[in-house]
């Protein structure tokens, strides 16, 4: 079946996913000359009572999300939208340590909503909260992406023989055990009270009428908040930023490179 639109779709706090995404999509619809895509972005808290429509099977999704532990946050996956046996390529972002099980768990959501998995990408983002792999994507990854997309193109082309059965995923189930935690932060009096924290943040853990105060059960310390104060006035708790940036230095050091994953005997896969 003829691909005829393109939709992407991402969980990204503080964009890193997102521009992975956009990128992605962008090539996609070059090489397919379809329309650009339409993005949906699940990411706020009003995104959770959003029930978007359902994919055709003539559309061609790009999923993203980020790693954190090795996992995909549970808010993104509650929100994947809904499919009718739509092809769609995996997208997980990661900041330069490891993706764990994260790309396999999202490819089991994906299928459990509808989709049917053709590719795979673990690319690498600055880390979130340690700032590691500071500036990627850079233009090597989103080259890297492009030539992603076109091998992923040729599958369309063909309309995706052999897939998902032939796509091999890493990762292992059960899904290694992962319990978020809240981001120890600070909130300075440079902070007007805008409510945008509270508007954007992707759990609703802060208090619109005090946002200095966050719900520490449901922050899930994506850095969301930190990074849309117009004020600057949240940041990291400094304490917490170099027990982490400590604990994580041997495990990010050097550069990695994105991981690509096409069924066997793909263009580009043989």
């Amino acid at each position: 079946m003829k691909t005829t639109a393109l939709r992407l779709w991402y969980f990204s706090p503080v964009f890193h996913t997102r521009a992975l995404v956009r990128g992605l999509g962008h090539a996609l619809a070059e090489r397919l000359g379809v329309a650009e895509a339409r993005e949906q972005d699940a990411t706020p808290w009003s995104a959770a009572g959003e029930e978007p429509p359902a994919l055709a099977p003539s559309d061609l999704a790009v999923l993203g999300v980020p790693v954190y532990g090795g996992r995909v946050p549970a808010p993104a996956l509650e929100r994947l939208p809904r499919a009718a046996g739509s092809p769609a390529v995996l997208l997980v972002s990661y900041g330069n340590r490891a993706f764990e099980d994260a790309l396999l768990e999202l490819g089991d959501a994906a299928v459990a909503r509808g989709f049917r998995p053709v590719a795979a990408a673990a690319c690498i983002a600055e880390h979130t909260i340690a700032g590691y792999a500071a500036g990627r994507p850079d233009a090597a990854d989103m080259a890297a992406l492009g030539d992603f997309a076109g091998a992923v193109a040729s599958l369309a082309r063909q309309d995706f023989p052999g897939s998902p059965a032939n796509l091999d995923i890493p990762g292992n189930r059960p899904y290694r055990r992962f319990s978020p935690s809240a981001l120890p932060q600070q909130v300075d009096d440079a902070c007007t009270r805008c409510g945008r924290c509270a508007e954007q943040c992707p759990t609703g853990a802060i208090a619109a009428d005090e946002p200095a105060r966050v719900d520490a059960g449901h922050c899930i310390c994506c850095m969301r908040c930190v990074n849309i104060c117009p004020a600057r006035a949240r940041r990291a708790d400094a304490g917490f930023l170099a027990a982490l940036s400590a604990r994580l230095a041997p495990l990010c050091a050097g550069r990695r490179e994105n991981a690509f994953f096409l069924p066997e005997q793909a263009p580009g896969n043989a």
